[in-house]
C-alpha cells in the first residue's frame, strides 16, 4: 500500500499537532501539581508554616473529612499529615499511628478520637 506525500505530510502534520497539545498538557498538570500545595497553606492563614503548624492543619482537614464522610480527602491529608510529623512529640505520632491503623481498619471513630489526640497534642 503506497501513501502519497500529500497524505504523509498530513499525518505528520496530525501526529505532531496532537504529542504537542499531549505535553502542553503534561506540563500543565505538572505546574498544577506544584503549586496546589502552595495554595492550600496560603489559604489558611491561621496555620504557621512550620511542620506542627502542617501537621496540624492537615490533621484538622483531615477530620473534617472523615466527619463529613469523605474519605478520600481525608486520605490525601493523613498522607501529608504523615510526612509533617515525623518531627513532632511521641504523643502526637502515637496518636496519629493508632488514627491511621483504625483509618485502614474501616474504624472512623477511632480514627477520629486519635487523629483529634494527635492534634491537640501538636498544641
Amino acid at each position: 500500500m503506497k501513501f502519497s506525500t500529500s497524505t504523509l505530510t498530513t499525518v505528520a502534520l496530525i501526529v505532531g499537532v496532537v504529542l504537542g497539545y499531549t505535553f502542553a498538557g503534561f506540563a500543565s498538570i505538572k505546574a498544577q501539581n506544584i503549586t496546589a500545595p502552595n495554595n492550600m497553606t496560603a489559604s489558611n492563614m491561621t496555620t504557621s508554616n512550620t511542620s506542627g503548624g502542617s501537621a496540624k492543619m492537615h490533621l484538622e482537614e483531615a477530620i473534617k473529612a472523615l466527619e463529613s464522610g469523605n474519605k478520600d480527602a481525608a486520605s490525601t491529608h493523613l498522607t501529608a499529615a504523615q510526612q509533617a510529623i515525623s518531627g513532632e512529640s511521641d504523643q502526637a505520632k502515637m496518636h496519629f499511628n493508632e488514627g491511621m491503623k483504625a483509618f485502614s481498619a474501616g474504624d472512623t471513630n477511632g480514627a477520629l478520637m486519635h487523629l483529634k489526640a494527635a492534634k491537640d497534642a501538636l498544641g
